[in-house]
């Protein structure tokens, strides 16, 4: 069941405000049918939307725990029902590592796996029963029965774990033999009895639906839109590829197997590193930080593949720049719309003196050219659409576009876009907001040119003035907080720079020749 959306609104008076509807099944137990909280009007949209998710947080983990407490009786299992549902966990354990430790050079510190659970000046041929707990082990155990969909009492949870850490010894040297090239029968199958638990045996619900964790994520507005529509479509891929959308039973031998299928069809390591894996990791981690998975397969799981190929540069060179700020000044077909006109005109050159993502220009409003401190400048704000690090900033204009006139664009508190018309025929939705559909468009304009060698024609411009900034002596700082890049250090993110400094700091850059 899909979890209803929690919206965080504005109310008359200016607070922000939010509800979140208590389930049904846990309504009573919690004590009231829903939850409501208000913050002060002062914060920004980032700062509400964290105040949100932390104030979800409680009561999702609240909820949680009263569905556990009112689950099925704790159950109490016989030995031999201990040594029957260790074996299960045995057997899957075996056939889903014997083929890669057959496979493998042998390098396993076996000594040091056996010495883990084995008690002080124990050895492992000796027989001995009694054997020291792991971390690994005891993890293991609480997600079987977790995935068995089971509740046991507090003795026979015991007794399951020494039962599993018995087969674990067993397991061990099994390996041992697979690596030393011995493939004969395992004996310990032949011993395991059938697990049989009385009828009508009461069991938790098992499945922590993957779709869910990952809607439950959606809804706290830790991501942008765009991502969150990236990511859902990476979830469903892997619930499509594991044949079940149950968060308790993934393996790390799952997340690496659909890694490997993902790089066989022709997708970039990069690729599935920044969106696949991120995807599934950001989401198990945030259930596992909850209680809701006994641990994260995909924590410090590789992505390995092939090396991407690179046959295109990332900055744009001088001939492809002057060619596109040339092809931007000469007159516009008039069969054009005025605001796509005016993004051909314009966007190029404020691409090239501030070195912005495209799309963080193609979203310019006219009040979004102001002047900051008596200086111009391209105000950058999530106000005016999507912003990467969420974080405003005030790009200082270059003297260069004052010069061309881009102060004729300026209007005071007039939230219109300049580069798209939001009334016009074309649609706008979150997997490719009219921005992004200006700069895609610009592209394919760019292409059109000629400029074919850059890998990107729009983020040429950013790899571009990082280029030129070295070149000309430009501050690191300065040129970092003009594109909007993240502090290195500690350090730099003490104080601020103004926009005079700023401004003495662009200026450093210029196209010559146009």
């Amino acid at each position: 069941m899909r979890l209803a959306v929690v919206t965080l609104r504005r109310s008359k008076t200016g607070l922000w405000t939010a509800r979140k509807v208590i389930p049904e099944s846990v309504r009573a137990r919690y004590g009231k049918r829903e939850e409501k909280r208000t913050w002060p009007a002062t914060l920004t949209d980032g700062q509400a939307k964290a105040e949100l998710a932390a104030w979800l947080a409680g009561i999702e983990d609240r909820i949680a725990l009263l569905r556990s407490a009112g689950s099925a009786v704790p159950l109490t299992l016989t030995g031999r029902q201990c040594r029957a549902l260790a074996g299960e966990w045995y057997t899957e354990r075996v056939e889903a590592d014997e083929a890669r430790f057959t496979d493998s050079t042998g390098d396993w510190d076996w000594e040091a796996e056996f010495q883990a659970i084995l008690p002080e000046g124990g050895d492992h041929e000796s027989g001995i029963t009694r054997l020291r707990p792991t971390p690994h082990i005891t993890a293991e155990r609480d997600r079987l029965v977790q995935a068995r969909g089971l509740r046991l009492d507090g003795s026979s949870s015991e007794r399951l774990l020494r039962e599993m850490l018995d087969l674990y010894l067993s397991f061990l040297s099994l390996m041992q033999r697979r690596v030393e090239s011995d493939y004969g029968p395992d004996p310990v199958l032949a011993t395991l009895p059938a697990l049989k638990l009385a009828q009508g045996t009461p069991r938790e619900k098992a499945v922590v639906s993957i779709t869910d964790l990952f809607e439950e994520f959606a809804n706290t507005g830790a991501a942008t839109p765009h991502t969150v529509l990236k990511w859902r479509k990476a979830v469903a891929l892997f619930v499509e590829h594991l044949g079940h959308d149950d968060a308790t039973r993934v393996q790390r031998a799952d997340g690496a197997n659909w890694f490997g299928r993902l790089i066989q069809e022709g997708r970039a390591v990069r690729t599935v590193q920044g969106t696949y894996r991120a995807a599934l990791a950001r989401v198990f981690k945030i259930a596992h930080d909850r209680g809701k998975v006994a641990s994260n397969p995909f924590t410090g799981l590789e992505v390995i593949g092939p090396k991407a190929i690179k046959t295109r540069r990332k900055d744009l060179n001088d001939t492809e720049a002057r060619t596109i700020l040339e092809a931007a000044l000469k007159p516009q077909s008039p069969n054009l719309s005025p605001t796509y006109a005016l993004a051909l005109r314009w966007v190029p050159w404020i691409c090239a003196y501030t070195g912005a993502r495209v799309n963080e220009i193609t979203q310019l409003r006219a009040m979004d050219i102001r002047q900051e401190d008596g200086v111009w400048v391209f105000h950058i704000t999530p106000e005016a659409g999507s912003v990467k690090t969420r974080e405003a900033r005030s790009v200082p204009i270059h003297s260069c576009l004052i010069a061309q006139g881009i102060l004729k664009l300026a209007k005071a508190e007039d939230a219109t876009p300049l580069f798209y018309d939001p009334s016009g025929t074309r649609k706008n939705n979150q997997a490719h907001p009219l921005p992004a559909q200006v700069g895609s468009k610009l592209a394919k304009w760019v292409r059109s040119l000629g400029v074919v060698e850059v890998e990107s024609p729009n983020h040429g411009w950013r790899h571009r003035f990082k280029s030129l900034a070295r070149q000309y002596g430009m501050n690191n700082e300065a040129r970092d907080r003009v594109q909007g890049h993240a502090p290195r250090s500690e350090g730099e993110a003490y104080g601020s720079w103004p926009v005079a400094a700023l401004r003495d700091e662009i200026e450093y850059i210029l196209f010559t020749g146009i």
